[in-house]
């Protein structure tokens, strides 16, 4: 009668053991497999405090640096870089998920080695060996450079300009912002502003300070800086204004010398700096004055102010 006694608590506690197992293993597939994450593997983030790289679990299993945007499509990851552009599979088999062996799963295909920016170039001209994937996979990247309805969203997701200017993703920083870059050379070239607009083979971009235009028929980027356009000049409360005026001017004038310091040489000097507002054509001050318009009343805080009962011309003008 003992005897079956110790058998029934032996078997019990081999029972619980068992238990237990298989617990633990069930909570480490839910950490492999699911987690709290922006992509559907948990085990998979972007870090922006180590220059925008993507990481699959830990920092020493690296997908790709210098991240602008990543689009999650079928399990799979179409991230773009300043480099080039990658595909990660998002299917790693448990046994290469638990000894985190990765590489097997990530392709990538470089960008055009160029100095300068490389207006108007297409998609095969920017990454040359873009023909050595299957036609699926060129197809999606035909769909995120080119699809106007944006059918891949993500938080991590970016936007098409016009070849080679894309959006990132929005970083979460002092100030959350778009960057807009030279896929071509992989450069930064300013931020997403407010408002923004293609037209006329152009790219109009509206941010409180700064007003640019990228014209593709002329290979040139035009760019107009001014204090008048401060956010803090259409403050409903603007009380604090004067007492932040200076803090602003000086950086505009960051953005500026920046500016002034990257864009001629990728550019073959065709960055203009506009020393007035009435250099533009009138069709260009026509359309950044909806685009400011849109900018103010599209924030609650914001007033039209100066621009009230005058035009843009004319109080960029006084």
């Amino acid at each position: 009668m003992n005897l079956k006694r110790v058998f029934k608590w032996i078997a019990c506690i081999v029972a619980a053991m068992i238990l237990i197992y298989i617990t633990i293993l069930v909570v480490i597939i839910f950490f492999l497999f699911a987690g709290g994450s922006d992509f559907q593997r948990g085990s998979i983030y972007l870090s922006e405090l180590q220059n925008s790289g993507l990481y699959y679990s830990d920092e020493e299993h690296k997908i790709a640096d210098d991240v602008v945007a990543v689009h999650e499509v079928n399990n799979k990851l179409y991230y773009i870089t300043l480099s080039g552009i990658g595909i990660f599979d998002e299917n790693v088999s448990f046994l290469d998920r638990w000894n985190k062996n990765i590489n097997s799963y990530n392709t990538f295909i470089p960008r055009k080695d160029a100095k300068v920016t490389q207006f108007n170039i297409s998609l095969d001209e920017l990454y040359p060996n873009i023909s050595s994937l299957d036609e699926s996979d060129r197809e999606i990247w035909n769909e995120i450079f080119f699809d106007s309805e944006k059918r891949y969203t993500g938080l991590q997701s970016g936007y098409p300009i016009q070849l080679p200017f894309y959006v990132s993703y929005r970083k979460e920083s002092l100030i959350k912002h778009n960057d807009i870059v030279d896929l071509s050379t992989g450069t930064i070239i300013g931020e997403y502003g407010s408002e923004h607009i293609l037209r006329n083979n152009a790219y109009y971009n509206f941010e409180f300070g700064k007003l640019t235009k990228i014209d593709f028929s002329q290979k040139a980027i035009y760019s107009y800086y001014s204090d008048n356009l401060d956010i803090g000049r259409f403050d409903k409360n603007n009380s604090g204004f004067e007492r932040n005026e200076t803090y602003a001017r000086n950086e505009l004038n960051k953005v500026r010398m920046k500016d002034l310091e990257v864009l001629p040489n990728l550019l073959n000097q065709r960055f203009i700096v506009l020393n007035s507002f009435n250099e533009f054509s009138d069709f260009d001050k026509d359309t950044f004055e909806a685009l400011a318009i849109n900018a103010v009343k599209n924030r609650k805080a914001l007033q039209l102010g100066p621009l009230e009962n005058q035009t843009l011309r004319q109080y960029l003008s006084e």
